[in-house]
């Protein structure tokens, strides 16, 4: 429990707030902090919520603990066997190796859509490259997955301004 406290406290730490929207909080956990994929920062939410953590009030998510109190190491991450969800090793995406912080991947976004829509990757994928085919390959593929996510009614706030400023180099 002491190890989920110091998790669910970090986005609230990181962005100086008292209280997130549920996707901004899965959002920070997943590819501002890169500790999770976007399916195990949403089940991090969920056992929070279940276990009086975190609540919920109008979409936004408030931590039911003095978040001040929590103390966290520097250069603090999670256990790998965290939440008895284990990443695959290896699995694109999960490496900020050779990334600089900022910068979002392709393989990124199509996990937040495909967590955000409940579309598989595979259909992502076909809809990307057939968008991309119409553009004739002028349009940066993270943007026109955006296109694409924006298409499936996915709520693409939290990633736009990254992509910017990882395909532009300035902010939305």
């Amino acid at each position: 429990m002491e190890e989920l406290k110091r998790v669910v406290s970090a986005p609230f730490k990181k962005n100086l707030v008292a209280s997130l929207p549920e996707k901004d909080f899965e959002f920070s956990l997943a590819f501002d902090l890169k500790w999770f994929s976007p399916k195990v920062a949403s089940e991090v939410k969920s056992r929070a919520l279940e276990a009086g953590l975190l609540s919920l009030k109008n979409g936004a998510l408030f931590p039911g603990f003095e978040v001040e109190s929590v103390r966290l190491p520097h250069a603090y991450k999670p256990p790998e066997g965290f939440l008895e969800l284990k990443e695959k090793p290896g699995k694109p995406g999960n490496s900020s190796a050779g990334r600089q912080k900022e910068d979002i991947s392709f393989e990124q976004i199509l996990d937040f859509v495909s967590a955000d829509t409940g579309l598989n990757r595979q259909r992502l994928v076909a809809e990307i490259n057939s968008m991309q085919d119409r553009l004739s390959y002028l349009v940066d593929i993270r943007i026109v997955a955006l296109i694409v996510a924006k298409k499936f009614g996915c709520d693409i706030d939290g990633v736009i301004g990254k992509v910017s400023k990882a395909v532009l180099g300035s902010s939305y």
